[in-house]
């Protein structure tokens, strides 16, 4: 019964776009944040660690905010400003430091989809501010300048865990998910195209 119904909404969702001339679908950057903002209300899924081999530093990011952006800049661009908090270590002049303090790293990267979820790409850090003027969070500071690498691939292994949107708000979305065959970045939107 279920694979029956599947089978007709699937030819019911495909009769109606050939009929329509529709041969792809938005979502808002809004629907995407909205997204975002509830996946980040879990604890278990905004987390990013940060460990280097020599020790120097060790790290836990929490995300507590995400804003992204979606610009055709550059042929298509994902723009996002994460608000973190980061605790941990960091070994530097022969000393172990404790460290408490606001991280907000932006960048730019992709976009892929994989069955029915969205997934960030290739993130590429643009900046990171460091909030506080304390003597710690000017050493975190110029440390995370040096790492920027390090930091780039830790981003890379949560995105490539994480989605942004999973494509199942509606019947259509969730139908439509196994057709798409590109994504085009647009102003405010994504736009997938389908078959």
């Amino acid at each position: 019964m279920t694979l029956m119904r599947t089978f007709m909404l699937l030819m019911l969702v495909s009769t109606t776009l050939i009929t329509s001339g529709c041969n792809s679908f938005r979502i808002t950057e809004n629907e995407v944040n909205e997204e975002v903002t509830k996946q980040l209300a879990q604890p278990q899924q905004n987390h990013i660690e940060l460990t280097l081999d020599s020790n120097t530093l060790n790290l836990d990011l929490t995300v507590t905010a995400a804003h992204i952006d979606f610009t055709e800049r550059d042929g298509g661009l994902v723009l996002v400003d994460l608000t973190s908090n980061m605790t941990g270590t960091l070994s530097a002049f022969g000393q172990t430091f404790s460290l408490t303090t606001k991280v907000n790293p932006s960048f730019e990267s992709g976009v892929r989809i994989e069955e029915d979820r969205l997934y960030l790409v290739a993130p590429k850090i643009t900046k990171i501010e460091v909030e506080g003027s304390s003597f710690n969070d000017k050493m975190l500071r110029s440390t995370l300048g040096s790492l920027h690498d390090d930091f780039e691939k830790a981003l890379v292994q949560y995105f490539d865990e994480h989605p942004v949107y999973v494509l199942n708000h509606s019947p259509f979305e969730k139908t439509a998910a196994s057709m798409v065959k590109d994504i085009i970045i647009k102003e405010d939107s994504l736009e997938l195209s389908i078959f």
